[in-house]
C-alpha cells in the first residue's frame, strides 16, 4: 500500500521573502498518511514502534497471568527490550501464513472471539471452541481443529461413553464459569479437562459392568466432575509457584477415589483380565506391535480401535508435527520395553504401554522443553520410565489412570544441564512446539525463566 503524501512546504534553507516584500508561502513536507491504522512491515523500527511479536497470556498452566503480555526485544543487543504498549496488531512472522488457520493453537479464532464478554450473543461460539479445546487438552493439544478429530474418534468408538464424557465436561465448564475463572482457562480446558476423563472414565465402567446402575453413575459424576474443576484450580495454583504444571493430578485424586472407593474399574481397556494364557509362550507378531504402537494414541481416551487412534494421532500431526513425531517415537519406546517380557504381549498389542510412553515423550520431547537432542534424550527417558511405572503399579493392583505419564514428567522437569543445554520452558509461555523455537532461539525474544 503506497502512502498518501502531502507536499506543502520545502526546507527551511530556501528563500521565505519574494522580491517585493512579502513573505512567501513555501511548500512542506509531512510525514505520510496510511489508508490502515496497521503499521506496513516495510517500514524500518523506529521508538515509536515495537517490533515484538504479541505473544498471549493463554497458557493454561499457570493461574496468575491475565490478558496479553510482551516478550523482550529481538536486538540480541537490547538487554531489557524497548518499553511501551505493541502498536502492531499483525501476528508473529511464523503465523502470517493461512495454515496458522488450521496448525499450531489457531489463535486467531480466539482474538475473534474475546471482542465480546463470556456472557453475551457470541456464548454458543465460544462454547464450541472450549469445548472442542478442552477435546484435546489431555494431550495438550490447545486447537479446536484437533479437538474436533478427537470428538469424531470418541464417537466412532463408543458413542454412549463420548456422551458421558461431554457430561461431565459440560459439569466442569459451569463449575469454573461459576467460580469465575479467566475466560482463557476455561477456554483452554486445563482445570475442565478432569470432568472429560472422569466422564469417560465412567461411561466405559458402566459400559462393561452392569453392576453400577444409571442414577448412580450419574450421582457421582455430578459430584466428582464439579469438584475436579476446584481441585485443578488449587493444584494449578500450588504448582505453578514452582513452574510446574498440574497436569492430571486432579483426575488422578478423584479417579482413585471412584475406582477404590466406589468399585468402579480403571479403564477396561486398560486394566481388563489376561487374554492369554499366561504360562505359555506366544510367539511375538510384528504387526501386532506395530498396531499397538497407533492404538497407545487412542488409550489416552480409552478407545483402543485403530482408526479411532489414527485420527487421533491426526489431531496431534495437526497441532504440531514435532509433537507428532515425540508421540510416535514415544508410544514405540513404551512398547519395545516390555517386549521382554512376552507374557505380556497382549497388552503390547493393546496399545497399553504406548499411552503413557507418548504422552511423556510428547510433553517433554518440544512442549514443556525446548526442542534440541538433548530434550529428546529426556523424552526416550520419560517414556522408558513410563512403561516401567506402569508394570510396577499393574503388579501392585491399583488404579494406573494417568500416574505412570505424570510422575515421569514431574520428575523430568527438573533435569537441568550445564551451559543451559535444556531449556525449560516458563508456563506463561506455553503455546506449541514450533513457536517455542521461535520464541527461545538464541538471541530472540524471550528472556530466560528464572532457574534455568
Amino acid at each position: 500500500m503506497q502512502p498518501h503524501i502531502t507536499v506543502t512546504g520545502v526546507p527551511g534553507d530556501l528563500p521565505t521573502m519574494k522580491p517585493n516584500g512579502d513573505a512567501l508561502k513555501l511548500p512542506q513536507l509531512i510525514a505520510p498518511k496510511f489508508d490502515t491504522l496497521r503499521r506496513p512491515s516495510c517500514l524500518p523500527n523506529d521508538t515509536e514502534f515495537n517490533p515484538r511479536p504479541k505473544v498471549r497470556k493463554t497458557s493454561s498452566h499457570d493461574l496468575s497471568i491475565n490478558d496479553t503480555f510482551t516478550t523482550t526485544s529481538f536486538n540480541p543487543s537490547s538487554n531489557s527490550g524497548l518499553s511501551g504498549d505493541i502498536m502492531d496488531s499483525e501476528p508473529p512472522p511464523c503465523l502470517e501464513s493461512v495454515t496458522s488457520w488450521v496448525f499450531g493453537d489457531v489463535q486467531y479464532i480466539t482474538d475473534f472471539l474475546d471482542r465480546w464478554p463470556f456472557f453475551s450473543f457470541a456464548i454458543p461460539l465460544k462454547l464450541i471452541n472450549a469445548t472442542l479445546r478442552t477435546m484435546g487438552a489431555p494431550l495438550l493439544l490447545n486447537s479446536p481443529i484437533s479437538g474436533s478429530l478427537i470428538l469424531v474418534a470418541l464417537i466412532l468408538d463408543a458413542p454412549l461413553t463420548t456422551c458421558w464424557g461431554l457430561a461431565g465436561l459440560a459439569l466442569s465448564i459451569i463449575m469454573a464459569l461459576v467460580l469465575k475463572q479467566p475466560q482463557h482457562i476455561v477456554t483452554s480446558g486445563q482445570v475442565t479437562q478432569h470432568g472429560l476423563l472422569l466422564g469417560l472414565l465412567m461411561g466405559r465402567a458402566l459400559l462393561h459392568n452392569t453392576e453400577h446402575s444409571l442414577i448412580t453413575t450419574g450421582i457421582t459424576l455430578a459430584l466428582t466432575a464439579p469438584l475436579s474443576v476446584v481441585a485443578g484450580n488449587a493444584m494449578t495454583t500450588w504448582l505453578s509457584q514452582t513452574n510446574l504444571p498440574a497436569l492430571t493430578l486432579s483426575y488422578i485424586l478423584l479417579g482413585a477415589c471412584v475406582c477404590l472407593g466406589l468399585d468402579y474399574p480403571d479403564l477396561p481397556t486398560s486394566t481388563s483380565g489376561i487374554l492369554v494364557n499366561s504360562s505359555s509362550v506366544p510367539n511375538l507378531q510384528w504387526s501386532q506391535v506395530i498396531e499397538g504402537t497407533v492404538r497407545g494414541a487412542g488409550q489416552v481416551y480409552g478407545c483402543p480401535t485403530f482408526a479411532s487412534s489414527c485420527l487421533i494421532l491426526a489431531a496431534i500431526l495437526l497441532f504440531s508435527p514435532t509433537m507428532f513425531l515425540q508421540a510416535c517415537l514415544g508410544t514405540l519406546v513404551g512398547s519395545l520395553c516390555v517386549l521382554m517380557q512376552s507374557n505380556d504381549l497382549h497388552r503390547v498389542y493393546r496399545g497399553d504401554y504406548g499411552r503413557h510412553s507418548l504422552l511423556t515423550a510428547l510433553s517433554l520431547g518440544g512442549f514443556f522443553f525446548v526442542l534440541n537432542f538433548y530434550s529428546c534424550l529426556v523424552a526416550l527417558a520419560g517414556a522408558v520410565m513410563s512403561a516401567f511405572i506402569f508394570q510396577v503399579m499393574l503388579k501392585i493392583n491399583m488404579p494406573v489412570l494417568t500416574v505412570p505419564h505424570v510422575v515421569a514428567t514431574l520428575v523430568l522437569l527438573h533435569t537441568r544441564m550445564r551451559g543451559g543445554l535444556i531449556k525449560r520452558i516458563d508456563l506463561v509461555y506455553l503455546t506449541f512446539p514450533e513457536m517455542h523455537r521461535r520464541l527461545f532461539r538464541p538471541g530472540n525474544a524471550v528472556e530466560d525463566c528464572p532457574g534455568h
